[in-house]
């Protein structure tokens, strides 16, 4: 029975993320390889945003108590189209 391989780090498939856009930027690839890179990069994409969800659950779970009376604040963001820059939506 063989072990499932650990789930890569948000940084590896950040990584990998970046090595997809930039072989889909150079528009070298025919119609089907350039499909199945957005399709991975969209998979990528998915995987990164669970991690950070997963990652800001985590924050909210540690430091959420209702004996000390620590008040979590949510801090939400949103991407902007043009940048890629986190803008703050508002608290």
């Amino acid at each position: 029975m063989s072990v499932p391989p650990a789930p890569e780090s948000l940084e590896m498939l950040l990584e990998h993320l970046d090595s997809v856009v930039e072989n889909l930027e150079r528009g070298n690839e025919d119609l089907e390889k350039s499909l199945a890179l957005f399709e991975q990069g969209l998979t990528l994409v998915r995987g990164c945003t669970q991690r950070l969800e997963a990652v800001e659950m985590r924050i909210q779970t540690v430091t959420r108590t209702s004996s000390d009376g620590i008040l979590l604040e949510s801090h939400e963001h949103q991407a902007s189209h043009e940048t890629g820059d986190l803008v703050p939506r508002g608290r």
